[in-house]
């Protein structure tokens, strides 16, 4: 009894582990030859949607100025860009990827807000998380 259950253990992690590498998108995938290249001339709008009503929120949150605006909707044009691009590509953005994209973006915004904004932004970050 206890070699079946341990057989069925294993079975079942050696079958998640593979499903969970299988996720990542080949670049040459045969079905997948032609998406990139229309996906690509929509990526530049969709991503200016995303930071233009991220940067609107933080605006209205936060209570930032024109110019703290306009810094805070570049910082996120370009994370948002380098987003899309890699979904665009077929590639998943692991964790640390993520983590570090993310954090490039936050010190951009640490650098435009006052104190008492970043502050606040990182408390509404942490409950998010």
């Amino acid at each position: 009894m206890k070699k079946l259950i341990i057989t069925c253990v294993m079975l079942t992690s050696i079958t998640v582990v593979s499903f969970a590498q299988s996720k990542t998108i080949s670049k040459t995938a045969p079905n997948q030859s032609a998406a990139p290249a229309t996906r690509s001339a929509k990526s530049g709008p969709i991503a200016e949607q995303y930071a233009d009503r991220s940067a609107k929120a933080m605006k209205q949150q936060y209570g930032l100025n024109e110019k703290q605006y306009a810094a805070v909707y570049q910082a996120e044009l370009e994370y948002q860009k380098q987003v899309v691009q890699a979904r665009d590509g077929g590639y998943e953005l692991g964790e640390g990827q993520s983590m570090q994209m993310k954090m490039g973006r936050d010190q951009r915004f640490q650098s435009v807000m006052t104190a008492e904004q970043y502050t606040k932004y990182q408390a509404a970050q942490a409950k998010t998380k």
